[in-house]
């Protein structure tokens, strides 16, 4: 969930998902359960977003029960390891077959899928989200619910909440599902 355009979080991997899942069902409100989400990513074959060492622009095309969606993100500071946060812009599909058709008549490409199931909490002014990601496990993500004008404010307060949850997590990934998963099927952004 985005705020004017503008997405701050943090997202780990989750090594205590049952503690965790059990002080969010106790602290905080749920607004989401077992959310299967299918992410479809693209990027338009005149500017491929893969480029980069360091991919700042996804286009995403999201599949669940609720409905279907198109979603760009653009990462602040461009083409780096660790981002401050994106320019989101999301908007909601009525009939996702032909977004599809006009995406590959437009020449873009198909690049990865990402399927997950996704339970969310309203914890303070934090969106949580423990998402179970095929093939890679358990993952927390943090998102600001309000606007912060210094988006480092903004992932200070994230850290913070984080801190409180007392969740056991790995390294911080900074590069989102989609890189992981490509990375995991051999792709080589170093070699650019």
């Amino acid at each position: 969930m985005s705020n004017k355009d503008i997405e701050i979080e943090l997202k780990f991997p989750l090594k205590n998902v049952k503690q965790c899942f059990e002080y969010l069902n106790a602290q905080a409100k749920k607004v989401i359960s077992d959310l299967i989400q299918k992410d479809t990513y693209y990027t338009p074959s005149h500017r491929n977003f893969l480029a980069v060492q360091y991919p700042f622009e996804w286009l995403r095309l999201r599949e669940t029960s609720k409905g279907f969606s198109l979603d760009y993100k653009h990462f602040h500071p461009e083409n780096v390891a660790k981002t401050d946060y994106c320019d989101e812009f999301q908007t909601n599909i009525e009939n996702i077959e032909a977004l599809k058709k006009i995406l590959v008549s437009l020449d873009f490409k198909e690049i990865v899928v990402v399927e997950k199931s996704r339970d969310v909490w309203q914890y303070q002014k934090v969106e949580i989200a423990i998402d179970e990601v095929k093939n890679l496990g358990f993952f927390i993500e943090l998102e600001a619910t309000e606007s912060f004008a210094d988006p480092k404010k903004g992932k200070d307060y994230l850290y913070s909440i984080l801190k409180e949850l007392k969740a056991e997590i790995g390294e911080e990934d900074l590069r989102g599902y989609p890189f992981k998963i490509l990375e995991k099927q051999g792709y080589d952004f170093n070699k650019l």
